[in-house]
């Protein structure tokens, strides 16, 4: 007398599929914790850009200058973000401010001006002061290796420049992603 499997599954069969489905999960979860950092780096980026573009084309439907002001607290690890009206269209001497926007920055990561983190836009468009850089970076302890910067020329050029943190002798650097 022969007996038929007349359904379901053997407990071996059920083990096999349990640890694909383990290590599958394992995979996606080194995986999104590396696509999240990366995306919290893209967001600081998009909002200093965005921010400093609005500026600068405000600067030119008014015709007066526009400021904007960044501020890094690592201790809130908190980027502040204000936007600031003119009284004239060259060399203001007061600003109102119109706009405040607070970016949180993902533990991990830095946030470093070249200059004092002030941009002026003309209403032609140009930058009043020097040119500046606002950069991403990984913390010193960090393993991350995401960086990236927002570089603002003299004529009003703003580009967003993303990389990847290397590390070369004592020197350290955002090499751009081409």
């Amino acid at each position: 007398m022969r007996f038929y499997r007349t359904g379901g599954f053997s407990v071996t069969e059920l083990l096999v599929v349990i640890g694909v489905m383990a290590v599958v999960l394992a995979i996606a979860g080194v995986l999104s914790s590396k696509v999240y950092s990366r995306r919290s780096v893209d967001s600081v980026l998009r909002n200093v850009s965005s921010a400093l573009q609005i500026a600068k084309l405000k600067a030119a439907r008014h015709g007066v200058e526009y400021r904007v002001e960044l501020s890094y607290n690592p201790e809130e690890r908190l980027l502040s973000i204000v936007t600031s009206r003119g009284n004239s269209n060259r060399g203001s001497d007061t600003y109102q401010e119109e706009t405040q926007q607070t970016v949180e920055v993902l533990d991990g990561f830095t946030v470093e001006f070249s200059g004092s983190g002030v941009f002026d836009f003309n209403p032609n468009g140009t930058l009043g002061g020097a040119s500046g850089t606002v950069e991403i970076k990984p913390d010193s302890a960090s393993s991350v290796k995401r960086c990236g910067q927002v570089v603002v020329s003299p004529f009003g050029r703003i580009r967003i420049v993303e990389g990847n943190w290397i590390t070369s002798g004592q020197e350290q650097l955002c090499y751009p992603i081409r």
